[in-house]
């Protein structure tokens, strides 16, 4: 059987039962005192030892029916407390989600422009190479000589 941080008598986990057992106590510490102040006030002709067993006896089943209700609230704590992580577990791993699209989105837009500055880079490096090109051109014609160079080619990869 896998171990547990339960207390299996009363079914709380290990981090309520601290929880339980101060708000267990402060009941029965009501409990007593009402039901003693009731006795001592209504059997003032009863011995000790009777007004003590009747204390017992009034406050027994008070004092089970509290510790039940403490349980069912302890219960209680702990499926507010699970519904709360998960939700904000849930919204925590949505504001990374949102995060990561607004970085890619971010990303796209920095890439976008990266490459646009690297296709103007390359242009003019190709308006430069077919500048040079057309004044070759230019002079072996000036001079009547033949001009057999290829025209550069913008795909060319040496622009880059």
């Amino acid at each position: 059987m896998p171990e547990s941080d339960r207390v299996s008598i009363w079914s709380i986990a290990g981090g309520w039962g601290a929880v339980f057992y101060i708000l267990f106590s402060i009941q029965v510490a009501v409990i007593v005192t009402l039901v003693s102040w009731r006795e001592v006030v209504n059997r003032t002709d009863d011995t000790l030892v009777d007004t003590i067993l009747a204390i017992g006896t009034g406050a027994a089943p008070n004092i089970f029916t509290a510790a039940a209700i403490n349980i069912a609230v302890i219960f209680q704590a702990e499926v507010i407390t699970m519904l709360a992580e998960r939700y904000l577990k849930r919204r925590f791993e949505e504001g990374i989600e949102q995060g990561k699209s607004e970085g890619i989105e971010q990303g796209k837009s920095e890439g976008i422009e990266i490459g646009r500055a690297q296709e103007r880079a390359r242009s003019a490096k190709y308006a430069a190479k077919l500048r040079v090109w057309v004044e070759n051109k230019v002079k072996a014609a000036e001079k009547g000589e033949p001009f057999d160079e290829p025209m550069p080619n913008h795909d060319d990869a040496s622009y880059d």
